[in-house]
């Protein structure tokens, strides 16, 4: 077994996107068999925000915006310095990938979308399905125990739901257009 103090640790992001009639978006992951939120890797030149939400939109066709603190007292425009949003939570998981066991260091975020809009259980042609989910409905999903516990925390905070209408401001980032194709039609 590799020692775990030796294994790569690979930046993430991924978004708790909820929607003001209390749903919150989740992809059904095919290679774990589990739903889960979206996200993926930070690439080379974005920043966490750029990344969450550019994820976001590939994988499930959402224009969301990020919720919650962002201390713009401490960014400085003449010295190029700026301030990001600040994660819900940080994890860290293991991967436990059979050709290269790793950690991602994920930061996961709260965001919000206008409305659980027409999205339901779409499937936007590269083999992921999502869905917007009460918490009754996610809890009837086959989802990983840790994550289990995180849904039911969000869905507990209050805090977090009433960040949607502090932060009604249209989104931040648009998924670039798909060359007349609807990104929700299946192929």
């Amino acid at each position: 077994m590799t020692d775990p103090g030796k294994l790569a640790r690979q930046l993430t992001v991924s978004g708790l996107v909820i929607a003001p009639s209390r749903r919150v978006l989740l992809i059904n992951h095919r290679k774990l068999g589990v739903w889960l939120y979206p996200g993926g890797h930070v690439e080379h030149g974005e920043t966490p925000d750029e990344a969450l939400l550019r994820e976001i939109a590939e994988e499930t066709g959402v224009a969301a915006r990020l919720l919650g603190e962002r201390d713009g007292a401490l960014g400085d425009p003449a010295a190029d310095v700026s301030v990001l949003a600040t994660p819900y939570v940080v994890l860290c998981e293991r991967i436990n990938d059979r050709s290269e066991p790793h950690y991602h260091i994920d930061l996961v975020y709260l965001c919000g979308a206008a409305e659980a809009g027409p999205l339901d259980r779409f499937d936007h042609g590269g083999g992921t399905e999502a869905g917007w989910f009460s918490a009754e409905e996610a809890f009837r999903l086959r989802l990983f125990p840790s994550f289990r516990a995180l849904l039911a925390r969000l869905f507990a905070d209050a805090a977090a739901w009433s960040l949607l209408a502090e932060n009604a401001e249209p989104p931040t980032w648009r998924a670039p257009a798909h060359h007349g194709r609807d990104p929700r039609a299946r192929p």
